[in-house]
């Protein structure tokens, strides 16, 4: 029995080698930050963009119109590919309707591609007739490869909310918070609360929650990123239903699902990885009521 054993480990370590080997100097990853992420937890990401927010403030942008679009994508883990990421890109920006899009996260896959994904935004074409806002959040493959410090360099906050005013006043507010490693934390969670305290008064339309780690466990392939804890998704979801959060966009799990529940509407939106079948993204019609569609990409 023994040997056997020492076999069968042999023959995974020959296994987990070749994958290893297979994977190319490309691939650049960092192998612990897959198993246990390997950037600062969640307090310490939070503190870090509070430094930003208390620096800058949050920002209010201008809708063209009553009714306007948000476009929404996740999960492109960009490598050296990014023909998906330009099609949206060039799609938001020539939609005059657009005053802002959403990445939901996991925007990069491996080590050291924000480079790439910068020099694919920067490559489209800017629109000077719009507005051309571009908010994204960290997913846990933007924070599992030691990549959080490039991540908060490009993007400088990763909690933070942003609102949109229309033409006769009516305003928007959008909340976008860290869930890369599967939890809100609790300077976080503080946050949260006191934030939708203050939207209590202050009359907003609609407000939206925007992540990337969704609500409901499918099950446990995405490792120690999965889910919340049961305790922890009960807390958000009492949280936003009592103070009138319509809809929580999310990412994270490549499959779409649209489950609603204590009056909010909880989307989960497909990938948008070159190579994943049936890539969507999202638009969003933000007017009286929110309504919204899956546009394919390809």
């Amino acid at each position: 029995m023994k040997k056997n054993i020492q076999i069968y480990l042999g023959s995974l370590l020959s296994v987990f080698s070749i994958i290893l080997t297979a994977c190319g100097p490309d691939a650049r990853l960092d192998m612990a930050g897959m198993f246990a992420g390997s950037s600062p937890k969640i307090d310490d990401r939070f503190t870090e963009s509070q430094v930003y927010n208390n620096q800058h403030g949050f920002c209010t942008l201008q809708a063209p119109a009553e009714d306007y679009h948000v476009y929404v994508c996740t999960d492109t883990h960009i490598t050296k590919t990014q023909k998906r990421w330009i099609n949206f890109i060039e799609t938001y920006r020539q939609d005059m309707l657009c005053p802002v899009a959403v990445h939901l996260g996991d925007i990069i896959d491996a080590q050291n591609h924000f480079d790439e994904m910068y020099s694919a935004y920067q490559s489209v074409p800017m629109n000077p007739a719009k507005s051309d806002t571009l908010m994204a959040i960290a997913g846990n493959h933007d924070i599992y490869f030691k990549q959080w410090p490039q991540f908060i360099e490009l993007f400088k906050t990763c909690t933070y909310y942003f609102i949109v005013r229309t033409p006769s006043g009516a305003q928007d507010l959008f909340i976008c918070y860290d869930s890369a490693d599967g939890t809100v934390g609790s300077k976080q969670l503080q946050w949260l609360t006191q934030t939708l305290q203050w939207a209590d008064t202050q009359g907003f339309r609609h407000i939206v929650a925007c992540t990337h780690t969704h609500f409901f466990k499918r099950d446990y392939s995405q490792g120690h990123t999965s889910n919340y804890t049961t305790e922890e998704t009960f807390a958000l979801l009492n949280l936003f239903a009592k103070h009138g959060v319509e809809m929580l966009w999310s990412g994270h799990d490549h499959a779409r699902e649209v489950t609603k529940v204590k009056g909010m509407t909880c989307i989960v939106v497909d990938s948008m990885k070159d190579g994943d079948k049936n890539p969507f993204y999202m638009l969003v019609t933000m007017g009286k009521s929110i309504s919204y569609e899956f546009i394919p990409v390809d």
